[in-house]
C-alpha cells in the first residue's frame, strides 16, 4: 500500500513573514509620521490578502510614501528659510532707521554750529577797539607814543589797559608786519639766561624762524626781544632792555 505523503504547510515561515511585515511597517511609521493612515490601510489589506491568497506579503506603495516625506522636508526647509529672510529684512530695516536718525542728528548739529558761528560773528561785530587802536580778531593793537626802555614801554601799555604784544600765531605775525618800525615785543629771558618767555608765561621757542641769525646772540646783557631790520626785512633780535625805542601794545577788544 503506497503511503500518501502530505506536504505540511510552512506555517512557521508564513508567520515569520507576517511578523517581518509588521516590523517593517512600524519602522515606516516612525520614519514618516504623515503616512500613518495609509500604512494602517495597507496593513489591513495585507492581512486580508494573506488570509485569502495564502501569501506572506503584499505590495506597498513605497514610492508614494517616500515622495510625501520629501515634500514634508521641503516644506519645513522653506519655512526655515522664510524665517531667516524675515529676520534679515527686519535687521536691514532697523539699520536703515538708525542711519536715517544719525543723518538727521548730524544735520541738526551742523545747523546749531552755524547758528553759534553767526551769533559769535554778530557779537564780534559789536565789539570794538578804543580810538587809535587797530583791531585784529579779538585783540586791539597800537604802537606806544612814548620812547623808552623795555620796562618803560611796558608801563605805557599798562596805563592803557594792555601789555606788550605776545606773538602766538602766524596770523598775528602777518598782521604785525603792517607796522613799519622797530618796537619791543613782550618777551624776555631776565628770569633765566636762555629761557625766553612771553609776558603771559608761555615759552618762546629758540627755533622760531623769525629770529635773526637763527636765534638770540647777545649774551647776558641782551635780555629783551626787539624787532629789528635786517637784510631788507624785520627780524627778532635780543637787545639790552635799556635800549630806547617804542613798544607794541596789545589788549582785548571791548564791548
Amino acid at each position: 500500500m503506497a503511503e500518501v505523503i502530505y506536504t505540511r504547510p510552512n506555517v512557521i515561515a508564513k508567520g515569520r513573514n507576517t511578523r517581518g511585515e509588521r516590523e517593517e511597517r512600524i519602522v515606516d511609521i516612525v520614519v514618516c509620521p504623515e503616512s500613518l493612515r495609509d500604512q494602517q490601510q495597507d496593513y489591513v489589506g495585507t492581512e486580508e490578502s494573506s488570509k485569502s491568497l495564502g501569501t506572506g506579503r503584499s505590495q506597498r506603495p513605497d514610492a508614494v510614501i517616500a515622495t510625501k516625506c520629501q515634500i514634508w522636508a521641503v516644506v519645513v526647509l522653506l519655512g526655515l528659510l522664510s524665517v531667516v529672510m524675515l529676520a534679515r529684512l527686519i535687521g536691514l530695516a532697523v539699520q536703515h532707521k538708525k542711519t536715517v536718525s544719525m543723518d538727521r542728528d548730524v544735520e541738526q548739529l551742523l545747523q546749531r554750529l552755524k547758528n553759534v558761528t553767526e551769533q559769535r560773528d554778530s557779537v564780534n561785530s559789536q565789539q570794538c577797539c578804543p580810538s587809535g587802536w587797530d583791531k585784529f580778531g579779538m585783540k586791539c593793537y597800537r604802537i606806544s607814543n612814548v620812547l623808552g626802555s623795555w620796562n618803560k614801554s611796558r608801563e605805557f601799555c599798562f596805563s592803557q589797559g594792555a601789555d606788550l604784544v605776545v606773538v602766538d600765531s602766524k596770523e598775528k605775525m602777518d598782521f604785525i608786519s603792517r607796522y613799519d618800525s622797530y618796537f619791543w615785543f613782550g618777551a624776555t629771558d631776565v628770569a633765566g639766561e636762555g629761557m625766553w618767555r612771553w609776558v603771559d608765561g608761555t615759552v618762546l621757542s629758540l627755533d622760531n624762524p623769525s629770529w635773526s641769525r637763527g636765534g638770540p646772540q647777545g649774551g647776558g646783557d641782551s635780555n629783551c626781544l626787539l624787532r629789528a631790520y635786517e637784510l631788507n626785512q624785520f627780524k627778532w633780535t635780543d637787545e639790552s632792555c635799556d635800549t630806547i625805542t617804542v613798544g607794541l601794545c596789545e589788549q582785548n577788544v571791548i564791548k
